[in-house]
């Protein structure tokens, strides 16, 4: 009987073993068969994560060009850096490891990880168009580069290098706060984006759709197996008005300018020209300096490059922003005004004796001055006095509505991001000005009236709205608005769109009135005129205005505005050099290199030899 017990007693015991083994398989059954049904979409998504990456592929820009077709700005394949984060326990590591390398702070790298957490199992790009030097490193340092990738991407390209530099802006990694921004809403952090010029002004059209590629790694995050792509769309292609001849030809001469003038006047250092098509508004040359290299931002600008293109004021583009008083280049809007209100014939004559009898403070610049004259000959010979009288008749209200009407005082509407406004004086603005404690009193003075009818006190004006209200003389009174841009082509060459030109206003003045000051233009530059010793036997007829504006600040700045040929206008074009003096003999020269390159002329035999009167 005992021995019966015990093995009754062993048996319950093994089955009570084996039901515990039941409940065990039972439970891990159950533990199995949740995971894979209810969680096994999710368990396998981070199993092949650990595998599987995700690499976006850039989509190259679109290429700006001229009227010509020639390239303005393009992409070039380049080396790009990327960090997949395959431990974030190891993170400071590698990005040590990794910072290194690219000679940049680790502490640069850590950021852009960290601001793309929120898109898990895509590489992080590190920086763009490495140099052959720095792959080199990369492939022998391998090992100690876990997760690094190298692959080639297209990177913004000048040819040109800073040919018109202002003109087509650069590109640059976006910022935090323009993500922020709903106009880009559709974009991410990484991404290369128009920051600056047309570059900015078309963004839409020039960028591409990027595309991407799976492919499979291993633990070290080293490229296994492709498994399969998404080609890129390259970006729509732009072509612009601008003529990369002429561009070339302005950019030359004023550059030669400012260095000649530097040579006696160390404080010359910037200028500017606006080139305009008068049939259209199409623009065919913008030169701004100081200027910069876009390249410099495609390669990765360093600080103390960005600090000294700053400290330069190099990204200024004086062109469109450069808010400037006008001096004597303005005349003509107050000869328009004084003959179209009634407030002088074109048969009436001013006596000039070297100062203005109600005002003696007020002298011409001929201090002998210019005896008796009507107002084509005042135009030619720039007579002070003759438009201080013409400013006290009239009143800035009156002048300012011609002003207006010749696109003066506003923004003119152009592409460039960052245009001003100027400015144009009238009884209104004085008022507003002096309740902002701006002047000192609310009232016009006489005196200010009649400096106003020289362009003098409170007005300042672009060198784009300077050339476009000389266009619109030239053609005859129709204002038309800026533009650069001629086309829209997609990838294969087919027109997406085209530009129309757009009429932004009418200046109404009479064909008579109008040809009067027309031809005081013209006289401006043969013998006698402020223009004569640059243009006197020029191949072409050349109708133009010499400034000398005073600056308060310095030494007066130089203008010339002019047009041509003057039977047949095509091309307007406005000069202004900081600081340069007399406009005749320090902005002319350049507006005469534009009109050769324009008109295929040689320097040579092109005139220019002033008689004497």
């Amino acid at each position: 009987m005992p021995t019966q017990g015990v093995g009754d007693l062993t048996k319950k015991r093994i089955i009570a073993f084996f039901l515990i083994l039941v409940v065990a398989f039972l439970s891990i059954g159950v533990q199995l068969g949740r995971l894979q049904i209810g969680h096994g979409e999710e368990y396998e998504d981070l199993s092949r994560g650990n595998r599987l990456r995700l690499v976006p592929i850039t989509a190259p820009r679109g290429v700006i060009y001229d009227r010509n077709g020639m390239i303005l700005a393009t992409s070039r394949p380049a080396f790009s850096v990327s960090l997949f984060v395959m431990d974030p326990s190891r993170m400071k590591d590698n990005a040590a490891n990794l910072a290194a390398v690219l000679g940049i702070e680790r502490e640069k790298i850590e950021k852009k990880v960290n601001d793309r957490k929120d898109r898990l199992y895509e590489p992080v790009k590190i920086v763009s168009n490495i140099s052959p030097e720095t792959y080199t490193a990369i492939e022998e340092q391998r090992a100690d580069l876990p997760g690094v990738v190298v692959e080639v991407e297209p990177v913004r390209d000048y040819p040109n290098s800073s040919v018109a530099s202002h003109v087509l802006g650069y590109v640059h990694e976006i910022s935090q706060e323009q993500l922020g921004s709903p106009r880009f809403s559709d974009y991410r952090m990484g991404d290369i984006i128009g920051q600056y010029g047309l570059e900015s002004a078309f963004e839409r059209d020039l960028r591409g759709k990027d595309g991407g590629k799976q492919v499979e790694v291993d633990a070290r995050g080293r490229f296994s197996k492709d498994l399969g792509r998404i080609d890129p769309t390259a970006g729509n292609n732009v072509y612009l008005t601008l003529d990369l001849g002429l561009q070339r030809a302005v950019e030359n001469a004023l550059d030669a300018q400012i260095a000649n003038l530097r040579k006696t006047n160390p404080g010359v250092k910037a200028g500017a020209a606006v080139a305009l098509d008068v049939r259209n508004g199409g623009i065919l040359a913008m030169v701004s300096r100081p200027e910069f290299d876009p390249n410099d931002f495609s390669r990765g600008i360093k600080p103390s490059q960005l600090d000294a293109l700053y400290r330069l004021k190099a990204l200024n583009n004086l062109a469109i922003a450069g808010q400037y008083p006008p001096g004597s280049s303005f005349k003509m809007v107050t000869a328009i005004a004084a003959l179209e209100e009634g407030k002088i014939t074109l048969s009436e004559k001013v006596t000039d004796p070297g100062y203005h009898w109600f005002v003696p403070t007020l002298h011409c610049w001929n201090k002998s001055g210019h005896g008796s004259i009507d107002i084509q000959q005042a135009i030619q010979v720039s007579c002070n006095v003759f438009f201080y009288e013409m400013g006290r008749r009239l009143g800035v209200d009156l002048i300012a509505k011609y002003g207006k009407r010749l696109g003066l005082g506003s923004p003119t509407g152009v592409e460039l991001p960052g245009e001003a406004p100027g400015l144009i004086p009238t009884t209104d603005w004085k008022k507003q000005a002096y309740s902002r404690k701006i002047v000192t009193e609310p009232q016009v003075l006489m005196a200010e009236n009649m400096m106003a009818g020289m362009g003098q006190v409170f007005h300042t004006y672009t060198p784009i709205q300077m050339a476009n209200y000389v266009a619109t003389i030239a053609n005859g009174g129709t204002r038309y608005k800026p533009h650069f841009l001629k086309k829209v082509t997609d990838p294969q060459g087919k027109v997406i769109r085209e530009a129309v030109p757009e009429v932004a206003a009418v200046l109404g003045a009479s064909r008579e009135n109008l040809d009067a000051v027309r031809q005081g233009m013209w006289m401006v530059t043969q013998p006698g005129g402020t223009a004569s010793a640059n243009f006197f036997r020029f191949p072409v007829k050349v109708a133009a205005k010499t400034g000398t504006a005073e600056n308060p600040h310095g030494d007066d700045h130089a203008w010339f505005v002019a047009y041509a040929p003057v039977e047949d206008p095509e091309i307007a074009i406005a000069v202004i050099i900081e600081h340069g003096g007399h406009g005749g003999t320090s902005a002319a020269p350049v507006a005469r290199a534009a009109f050769e390159k324009y008109f295929n002329l040689s320097s040579e035999g092109a005139g220019g030899d002033n008689p004497t009167p």
